[in-house]
């Protein structure tokens, strides 16, 4: 009988009758095998967890809760993934695992993938919240304890469900042999419900990455046309396109699981998310590294950031509703559109989303030296072009203003 030559009972998708991975790939997957326990435990149950502390204990690299969600996620996912070699039984050559191992350790990776796709999911619809020009909005406490459970509640549901379909049903369902890198179900519709959840979620992140290129790109056209400095974080844009194609792959990778089951290859890409994670949001951040570095000196040209003129009195009727404050005001925040990586130092940076940002001053384009007698309707809006001590007379004969220029006052 050919490789595909019968169906799985209760599955959509074609598998060998045995569908007995160690006999299939043989010794000559160990490699594979090594490479994917190499990418679980390094970076996701060892840099991980250290840059998740940074994100949460350091006060120079703070992060929003739903990156901070995505990374808890696949320290999830690198646990469970290992429990057969933290039992010692994770080659081929190794004695068939218990039963309650494998049979926890199923019911756990059912949820890995609806898990982070659903964290992915949030995230992403975080960053298109604040590019949409809600910046200054805070989220609500519910709202966002909604939105950062979620993914723990959907992998609850799966886990569940594949807890009590193992348990009902015979040993021979639930072996190490079914999955080569881990204990999986043997032809059952579950792995296919959870396939199609996870498709439906990348698509979900798919169109908010094209939403969120387009609010992008639409803040950038404004600026342009307008004829303001534009302040684009291009290095941000560049990233968050990458992951969310990196993540558009892993969606390609679950189609090709659903209709093979047996490459190996879908399971590693996977594996390789967390590594992804680590490298696009921590070790190439420069306040992460400087959290790290701690015996290196910090620089105080990078510490104080130049001054920005305020949005407000930038900002005109077309194109105030295209980008959100992203200037530093009188008290040091910085509310940018993406509000995950600080162009200075993370010094002068309060990411806190649970409280409510200072709104800045309004702007005071001339700093006059004004008699109290002096009409204030007849501020000049444009400076003439006079030096410091020229002086222009009022509406009295005994007033006189002081032009300074565009200074602060």
């Amino acid at each position: 009988m050919s490789l595909y030559g019968s169906l799985a009972q209760g599955s959509l998708v074609p598998r060998v009758p045995t569908r007995d991975m160690m006999q299939h790939h043989g010794n000559e997957a160990l490699p594979l095998l090594y490479l994917w326990t190499y990418l679980n435990l390094v970076s996701n149950t060892i840099l991980l967890p250290i840059l998740v502390a940074t994100f949460i204990f350091s006060k120079r690299a703070k992060r929003h809760p739903t990156l901070i969600n995505v990374c808890i996620t696949w320290i999830f996912s690198g646990v469970y993934s290992l429990l057969l070699f933290y039992a010692g039984v994770s080659k081929p050559s190794d004695p068939e695992p218990d039963r309650a191992l494998c049979v926890a350790q199923t019911s756990l990776m059912y949820g890995i993938t609806p898990m982070w796709s659903v964290a992915i999911l949030v995230l992403m619809y975080h960053l298109n919240f604040v590019a949409s020009g809600n910046a200054d909005k805070v989220v609500g406490r519910t709202k966002l304890i909604i939105m950062l459970t979620s993914p723990y509640i959907v992998e609850f549901g799966f886990s569940l469900a594949t807890l009590v379909i193992s348990l009902t049903n015979g040993p021979g369902l639930v072996k190490r042999s079914h999955g080569f890198f881990y204990c999986a179900l043997f032809a059952h519709p579950l792995f296919v419900a959870m396939s199609i959840f996870t498709f439906i979620m990348c698509l979900g992140i798919n169109a908010l990455e094209i939403q969120l290129a387009m609010l992008l790109y639409r803040r950038w056209r404004g600026l342009r046309h307008a004829g303001l400095h534009l302040h684009f974080d291009t290095q941000l844009t560049l990233r968050v396109f990458l992951f969310g194609v990196y993540i558009f792959f892993g969606m390609a990778a679950n189609v090709v699981k659903l209709f093979d089951d047996h490459s190996l290859l879908p399971d590693l890409y996977v594996a390789t998310i967390g590594t992804v994670i680590l490298l696009v949001f921590g070790v190439t951040q420069p306040d992460v590294l400087r959290v790290w570095c701690f015996w290196r000196k910090d620089n105080p040209s990078s510490e104080s950031p130049s001054p920005r003129p305020c949005p407000s009195s930038l900002q005109t009727s077309s194109t105030s509703m295209l980008y959100p404050s992203e200037y530093p005001t009188p008290t040091g925040e910085y509310h940018r559109a993406l509000d995950f990586f600080p162009q200075k130092s993370a010094s002068t940076l309060d990411l806190d989303s649970t409280r409510q940002p200072v709104p800045a001053p309004a702007p005071v384009p001339l700093s006059l030296n004004v008699n109290a007698n002096l009409d204030p309707t007849r501020v000049l809006a444009q400076p003439p072009k006079a030096r410091s001590h020229d002086k222009v007379r009022g509406p009295r004969s005994n007033v006189s203003t002081d032009i300074k220029g565009y200074q602060r006052v």
